[in-house]
């Protein structure tokens, strides 16, 4: 029998789950929510359509409106849900100052996240931006193609403000960062964050470190950005202080953690029947801390939308959780991580050593080899790997998918670094950087702590 499938964000993760549910399904309802003007974007690459890097907009959409309801699927723009009866299983949104209600069999929740605002003085100016949607992407770009436009103040040094700050330096603009932690990328290893912070540096861009916005100025545009440090001319900013699940709309039904986001199990169900979830409003299960996980990622988005389907269509489909793979581009520095560092193995209680050592990407002897630092942290005890992370000018991004998936297989370090791996000198060393980390991995039956 036909269902009737709403879905609830029209981005990665929703239509994700409305393509694949429309191959199994062809006879279903299915209808999309978005509130606002797009879906099916690349939000990853906005940084780059910043710059021209990525020229036009229409690059980073994979399908229009019109291609899904070729499909027939239909997408009704600018639609807010603002409220979920689950007993009734209906919807009310919110589209042009009027209310429609609608019923569904199966819902899916894919809200996504949205830009965290600083709740200081001025924060109404003009010429205070984000990058949250293609549409602030649209704005923020017009924005910094003035010729007027010279000084632009990032606020936040994490993945966004990097991303950002290399493409803004790009066009040519003086650039600062305002960081209220101690370091950039404070969620990586001291040794990471020091070696962006350099090349941060190298390229031009100022960094100001533990240092609060405490207000804006200006008449009716921003003109100065106010810190207990210093007050700093700007012509633009862009705030880049973090993300929100859009779930403010949903009741007490709803397990969610902390932050808002929603729990959900491995076949993406949240705590009310016939409801499911996934993308940046999700906390998915954590393969290493067995704990939902808020890691907000397009990769994730779109393998948890394509489980919502399956499941749907009765498939035995799951989702097997997340370990925080990931990378950056920093000017000419690739960053990776996967798994747990100290810091993160701490805050879940669980005791890691880790192991730094350093590398080149490629044999040395081979022209155009590049130093890269690599870091394994693994139970002191057993060697398990429970996580990596690298930084260098070449040959880390893509290695790092490697100990990703011996990871997420629990090997230890010696299994992975007796691994049969490729070699050739253009691309790495007889000893995979990687490998030779873990070869120095030593365990202690007693040890107990976290340490270096």
């Amino acid at each position: 029998m036909p269902l009737r499938t709403l879905i609830i964000g029209g981005v990665a993760a929703g239509m994700s789950a409305a393509s694949k549910l429309k191959r199994l399904r062809p006879n279903d309802d299915i209808v999309v929510l978005e509130k606002g003007c797009d879906v099916s974007y690349g939000a990853c690459g906005m940084p780059y359509y910043l710059s021209g890097r990525i020229p036009d907009e229409h690059k980073l959409i994979a399908r229009t409106k019109r291609e899904f309801e070729d499909a027939g699927i239909e997408v009704r723009l600018q639609h807010e849900v603002i409220d979920i009866d689950t007993e009734a299983k209906r919807v009310v949104a919110l589209t042009q100052g009027e209310r429609v209600g609608l019923c569904y069999d199966r819902l899916v929740i894919a809200t996504g996240a949205s830009p965290i605002r600083l709740p200081v003085p001025g924060r109404e100016l003009r010429g205070i931006h984000t990058l949250g949607s293609l549409e602030d992407a649209r704005g923020l770009r017009r924005a910094l193609q003035r010729s007027d436009v010279r000084h632009v103040a990032i606020v936040g040094g994490g993945y966004i403000g990097i991303e950002i700050a290399e493409n803004v330096r790009e066009m040519g603009k003086e650039v600062t960062i305002i960081e209220a932690e101690e370091r950039v990328l404070s969620t990586f290893a001291p040794f990471v964050s020091k070696a962006v912070n350099d090349t941060l540096l190298a390229h031009g861009v100022r960094v100001y470190l533990q240092e609060t916005v405490s207000a804006y100025k200006g008449v009716d545009h921003v003109k100065q950005v106010i810190s207990k440090q210093r007050s700093l001319n700007v012509d633009l900013v862009i705030e880049a202080v973090g993300i929100r699940p859009n779930t403010g709309f949903l009741d007490d039904a709803f397990d969610t953690v902390e932050n808002g986001a929603i729990i959900v199990n491995e076949t993406m169900q949240t705590s009310v029947t016939d409801v499911y979830a996934a993308g940046d409003c999700v906390a998915y299960p954590h393969k290493l801390t067995g704990t939902p996980a808020f890691v907000p990622l397009g990769t994730h988005a779109n393998k948890a939308g394509r489980v919502i389907a399956e499941h749907i269509a009765g498939l035995k489909s799951h989702f097997d959780g997340v370990i925080g793979a990931t990378m950056l581009k920093a000017f000419n520095l690739e960053v990776a991580r996967a798994g747990l560092n100290l810091d993160s193995a701490n805050k879940a209680n669980i005791t890691v050593h880790e192991t730094h050592i350093n590398a080149r990407d490629k044999s040395g002897y081979y022209p155009g080899a590049k130093p890269m630092d690599v870091a394994v942290y693994t139970d002191p005890k057993s060697g398990r790997l429970y996580g990596a992370e690298m930084v260098g000018e070449a040959g880390v991004a893509l290695r790092i998918n490697t100990i990703a998936t011996a990871i997420i297989a629990g090997m230890n370090a010696d299994a992975f670094a007796r691994a049969d791996l490729a070699y050739a000198p253009p691309f790495a060393p007889v000893y995979d950087p990687l490998q030779v980390a873990c070869m120095q991995v030593t365990t202690h039956p007693n040890k107990g702590g976290n340490d270096r």
